[in-house]
Order: structure tokens, then C-alpha cells, then sequence
């Protein structure tokens, strides 16, 4: 990840972390989930234990909002029908499936008790199938023929490969023809257009000494991934504007992330880092409420920690009509309910210089705010993942749009009221916030160029 990505998704991540609403999925319903369970054979206990043996989680931590969404998640079921075309076209027997969920540790199972048909590829390794080339070779925009031939002009069999793991590894962590084909397709560059990057950077193929560092080299010199504080504003707008922030403002923060991020990169993401470590031992928890005194003061000195990180301070305000009454992070905390008031965020700079300011109506802080944002994609090196053993939820692309009956300058008539004493969500999105921040500064040290700076 390179830098301006990273400040910009931060930037995204700052607005949101303090003033986002949870966004809880409607629960499925309990006869649904045991109609569905049954379908496969067992009840929802036996389903739950039987997709955490297997690695996929519990339907709990996926939190599936509809019963089609479990299904769209787990894919098919077994079937005799497709049991018995999966080991004619692997080759594979029901003994090969039953040794192998031995090895795994999975000796409670056998071959007929797999319920999902992606789990017969999973245990086995997802062996090198038909289905599975053509997909990894549309990847690239080839047929299975062509990817074959590509293989062969390389001096590489693609049929001798027993699985799609022992494949990724050709593909993914050796410098050869057919990686760098792959790689190019992905950054969309031609072989002229590369031979050409190495020449004006004066290197060779050859003086790389790992994929890893290929990879880094590409991204870098290529420009790919890159992002403007235009393009982020292009792309972050229409949100931006929902909650009050404006271009000049924006690129006022912008640069001063930037700045902050180029004066100590190495210092700047290992700060992230403890923040996350911090913030996730802090346990699940839905509202602040439901901390311990001590887990409450961890909680704000997170919150002081992240704004030292970022070299900034942040006032926070509610307003209500003409009043404007200034309120603590502490105090943000226990907000469970905006009502008629407005709540309005000031960030500066350590020197008192006014960054940007954004505001956040009663409406917009009870609605799904956060899932209606612009979604900034983070790029991430299409590389198996290191665990062999390990199924991952889906990215949902779906986004809801926020449609405000009221924008955050317009007039609010009632009353003021006394901060209620009750649970907030702010707490719970710091944490998921810090997390996320995180995240996004490994991946901008993995990917960072080893030879020179931004």
C-alpha cells in the first residue's frame, strides 16, 4: 500500500471511528435457521460445530442478515449426485477424503459427513480440476488451453500440479515467465512497458532476489494503486458533503496526514499497531457501558494515544438551535441518542491550525451512515493466505444510500437536553476503527518500497 492510500483511507477511518452508528444485521429467525440446518442434515448445534471444525466460523461471526445470505455464503451442499462427480473428476475416493480429514485433526468426520460441497476441495487441498484452471486462467483473460501453453512456453506443465495451492505457488512466490505474466495483467502492463521500467530504474529481472520484492518494485515504479487527494475526493465527495466537509478542508487534513506519515513512516505504523493490539483486548462489546472501569480509562487513553498518532486535537460540540455547548470524549461516550441536536467535530492540527470540521444530524447518527460511505478498495496482493486450513467470510459489495431529511446546517428548533447517561456505539466503532487503521498500515509496510522513500 502506498502512502497516499494509506492517509487516505485514514482519513476516511477518522471521520467515521467517532460518530458512525453500529450497523446491526436483522437476526435470522430461529425456525428459519433450523429449517435451513435440517436440510443438510443436522440442527442448528450440529451446524454451528460442524462450521467451526471446519474452519469457517460460527454463524455468529458472520452475522448473516437473511437466510439466502447464509446460503449464498456457504454455497452448495453435498449431494450424492455432485459427491460422485467431484471424485470421478478428481480421481479421488472416498478412503483419500476420509484420510485427510484424519490428518487434519477432523477424526469425528468422514466423506459422508462433509455438508458443503466446497469443504470436499478444502479438505483435499482444491485439487488442480477443470473448473479450477479455467477460472484461475480467466483470471487473466485466458482459456485453459491458453494457460496451458503459456505453462509450456515456460518450460512448466500445468497439468502436473495435484492442487491449486502447489499452482499459487508458482504463480505467487516464484520469479518466473508465467508470475510475471500474472503480475502484468494485474498492474496492466505490457512487457514492453515493464522492460522499459527496469531500464529507467537500471535493473534486471535477474537482480531481484524474491517475488516479494518483484511485487514491491512493480507496484511502486508503476504507479499502480496510486491516489491523488483529487482522485479521494472525487471518489469520497458525495459522503464528504453529507456530513459537512468541504474540498479545501479535506485537502487541508490530507496533507497533513501525508506529512506525518513522510516525517516517520516505521514509527507512525508501529503507533497503529499497538492501537490495534490494545483495542482488541479490549474484548467484543456492543456499548461502552458494558466496560469495566478499567477497560473505560484503556478505552479514552486509546483515544488520546490515536489523536497523538495522528498529531492532531478534536474539539466535539452539540448543538441545539442557537447553543453550542462543548462536550469531552468521555462524555461523547454516553451519547446514545443525537435527538434534534447537532454534533460537531473540529480537528486541528498540534499548533491550534483548523483542519476540517464535520457534523453529524440525530438522523444520520441512528442510521446506516457508516455502510452508505463510499467504499475505498485497499489493495491487496491476490496471494493465497497463509494458512492452508481456512475459509474466509465474503466481502459484501452491497452499500446502502443515505438519503438525509436534513442536512447538518440546517436549524434545530427544540430544546436542548441534558447528556442521557446511557450506551453509546462510540466506543465499540474507536475499537473497530483502530483495528482497521492497523490493518491498513501493515499492508502499507508490506508493500512499501525497500530502496526508497515516498
Amino acid at each position: 500500500m502506498t502512502k497516499k492510500l494509506l492517509v487516505g483511507i485514514i482519513l476516511v477511518l477518522l471521520c467515521l471511528q467517532v460518530v458512525a452508528p453500529q450497523t446491526a444485521s436483522a437476526a435470522i429467525k430461529q425456525k428459519d435457521l433450523e429449517a435451513y440446518a435440517a436440510e443438510l442434515g443436522t440442527d442448528v448445534e450440529g451446524l454451528n460445530r460442524y462450521l467451526v471444525d471446519f474452519e469457517w466460523g460460527t454463524i455468529e461471526d458472520f452475522e448473516p442478515s437473511s437466510i439466502d445470505e447464509l446460503r449464498d455464503w456457504l454455497g452448495e451442499p453435498v449431494t450424492k449426485e455432485n459427491l460422485q462427480s467431484f471424485l470421478k473428476e478428481t480421481g479421488y475416493t472416498t478412503e483419500d477424503i476420509n484420510a485427510s480429514l484424519k490428518e487434519m485433526g477432523l477424526t469425528d468426520y468422514t466423506a459422508e459427513d462433509i455438508l458443503l460441497y466446497e469443504d470436499l476441495s478444502w479438505v483435499m487441498g482444491y485439487p488442480a480440476t477443470s473448473q479450477n484452471l479455467q477460472e484461475l486462467a480467466a483470471e487473466v483473460g485466458l482459456t485453459e488451453k491458453e494457460l496451458a501453453d503459456l505453462f509450456a512456453a515456460n518450460g512448466l506443465d500445468l497439468y502436473s500440479y495435484g492442487t491449486m495451492e502447489e499452482l499459487n505457488e508458482v504463480i505467487y512466490n516464484d520469479i518466473n515467465g508465467v508470475s510475471l505474466y500474472f503480475l502484468l495483467q494485474e498492474v496492466e502492463l505490457s512487457q514492453e512497458e515493464f522492460d522499459q521500467l527496469l531500464a529507467d530504474n537500471g535493473v534486471k529481472l535477474e537482480d531481484f532476489s524474491s517475488y516479494e520484492e518483484l511485487l514491491d518494485f512493480v507496484y511502486e515504479e508503476s504507479g499502480y494503486y496510486e491516489f491523488s487527494r483529487e482522485d479521494y475526493w472525487e471518489m469520497l465527495s458525495s459522503f464528504l458533503d453529507l456530513i459537512g466537509v468541504g474540498q479545501d478542508e479535506f485537502f487541508r487534513a490530507y496533507d497533513h496526514l501525508e506529512s506525518v506519515v513522510s516525517n516517520d513512516p516505521e514509527a507512525f505504523i508501529s503507533g497503529l499497531e499497538d492501537i490495534a493490539l490494545r483495542a482488541e483486548a479490549l474484548g467484543d462489546f456492543e456499548t461502552s457501558t458494558e466496560l469495566t472501569e478499567e477497560q473505560g480509562k484503556e478505552l479514552l487513553a486509546i483515544w488520546n494515544d490515536l489523536m497523538n498518532i495522528f498529531q492532531m486535537k478534536a474539539e466535539f460540540y452539540l448543538v441545539d438551535g442557537n447553543t453550542k455547548t462543548p462536550v469531552t470524549f468521555e462524555e461523547l461516550l454516553k451519547v446514545t441518542d443525537l435527538e434534534n441536536r447537532i454534533l460537531l467535530v473540529d480537528l486541528f492540527d498540534l499548533q491550534g491550525n483548523h483542519l476540517l470540521n464535520f457534523t453529524i444530524t440525530g438522523e444520520l447518527f441512528g442510521s446506516d451512515l457508516l455502510t452508505g460511505a463510499p467504499a475505498v478498495e485497499v489493495p491487496v496482493q491476490e496471494k493465497p493466505s497463509e494458512s492452508e486450513h481456512k475459509h474466509e467470510a465474503p466481502v459484501l459489495k452491497e452499500k446502502v444510500t443515505v438519503t438525509p431529511t436534513k442536512t447538518a446546517t440546517e436549524t434545530v428548533k427544540e430544546e436542548g437536553k441534558r447528556l442521557p447517561d446511557t450506551a453509546s456505539p462510540v466506543g465499540n466503532i474507536l475499537v473497530a476503527g483502530a483495528v482497521l487503521m492497523a490493518a491498513g498500515a501493515v499492508l502499507y509496510a508490506w508493500n512499501r518500497r525497500k530502496r526508497h522513500s515516498n
